[in-house]
This record gives C-alpha cells, sequence and structure tokens, in this order.
C-alpha cells in the first residue's frame, strides 16, 4: 500500500515539475517574441536618443542662453534669485542682518525662500526643449515629406489614375500592364525600383 502511494507521490511530482518547466519555458519564448518585436527596439532607442539629447538640450540652456540672460538681468544668477519669506527659524544671530547669496545658504540658515528665479529658469528650460523638439520634429517631417514628394506612384497611360509602382494592373480601369514612359517593360516587371533608376 506505501509503495503505491510513494508511486503516486512520484507521478504527481513529476507532473508538477512538467508543468513548472512548460510554464518556464513559454514564459521565456513570450519573453523573447516581445523582445524581438520592433515596439521594444524603437522603445530603446527613443531613450537612448531622449537621454542624448537631454544633454544637448542642457547644453543649449546652460552655455548660450543661461549666459545671455545673465547680461539681461546684470550678471545675476537668475536661478538663485529669490525673497526671503520668512527668517522666524533662522539660526544666525542678527539674521536680519544677513544677506545669503544662494538658495543653498538660505535653506543652511533656516531662512524661508521664495525661489521664483529657480522657477522662470526652469520654465525658461521648458521652453527651449518644447523649441527644440518642435523643430527636430519639423526637420524629420521635412525630410519624410521630401522623401514623400518624390513620389513612386505613377499614372495609368489610359485613364491617369496614380498607381503605386511595381503595380502590374492600374487600380482603377485594369490597364494591363502600367509602366511608366520609358522604362523597360519586363525589368520592371522584375524589379520596379531598378527599372526606373535605369530610365533615368
Amino acid at each position: 500500500m506505501t509503495a503505491q502511494k510513494d508511486d503516486n507521490v512520484v507521478v504527481n511530482v513529476g507532473k508538477t515539475a512538467l508543468k513548472g518547466a512548460t510554464v518556464g519555458v513559454s514564459f521565456f519564448k513570450d519573453f523573447l517574441n516581445f523582445i524581438n518585436k520592433g515596439n521594444v527596439i524603437d522603445l530603446a532607442t527613443g531613450v537612448v536618443i531622449g537621454g542624448a539629447f537631454t544633454k544637448i538640450v542642457d547644453s543649449i540652456v546652460g552655455d548660450l542662453f543661461s549666459p545671455i540672460l545673465g547680461l539681461a538681468t546684470g550678471g545675476v544668477n537668475l536661478s538663485e534669485s529669490f525673497s526671503v519669506i520668512s527668517r522666524g527659524k533662522c539660526n544666525i544671530t542678527e539674521c536680519e542682518k544677513v544677506t545669503f547669496p544662494t538658495r543653498a545658504e538660505a535653506a543652511k540658515a533656516g531662512v524661508v525662500t521664495l525661489n521664483w528665479g529657480n522657477f522662470i529658469q526652469t520654465l525658461i528650460n521648458f521652453l527651449i526643449i518644447g523649441l527644440c523638439v518642435y523643430f527636430v520634429v519639423k526637420l524629420v517631417g521635412l525630410v519624410w515629406r521630401k522623401q514623400e514628394e518624390v513620389s513612386t506612384d505613377w499614372p495609368c497611360p489610359r485613364c491617369k489614375q496614380m498607381n503605386k509602382l511595381g503595380a502590374t494592373k492600374c487600380s482603377s480601369c485594369c490597364e494591363d500592364p502600367i509602366c511608366p514612359e520609358g522604362v523597360d517593360l519586363n525589368l520592371y516587371l522584375e524589379d520596379p525600383e531598378i527599372a526606373i533608376k535605369k530610365a533615368n
């Protein structure tokens, strides 16, 4: 009787292990399928380029715009501009007479400050980042638009309906075959791009 119970336990343990192994293999297959999808690679590329783009924008703000802004404000570092709200918890004797050159020194002394300069600097950074993103997107849009303008569509010789490169029949009148003027028909039917390049 115990031998039969032992055999049942071994069989059940084996079945459970097999199910676990199947689930594990299935998980890794799904994971590999997920990784191999283009979306993950696109996302990773976007994150890397975004990180590099952030450094470029920080350099534009810190190295180009901040000095110009500093000149406009009389050499004052805008991010360190603040107003003292309360000196109530100030731990320096004669706190009322002390001026703090930086926000960090004021905070260290226990003074409550309104950091309006840092807010304006952050707002300027946001606007510059927005402008940079806008110009990059516009630039990419112009490049893509130029590629689209170099159209690979060709008009049907009969009805003048535009058809995609490599089409063998017109989508409108079913004229057979569609081939741009001056292009070798046989080569066009084999490889339309090469045929058009050779014709030009």
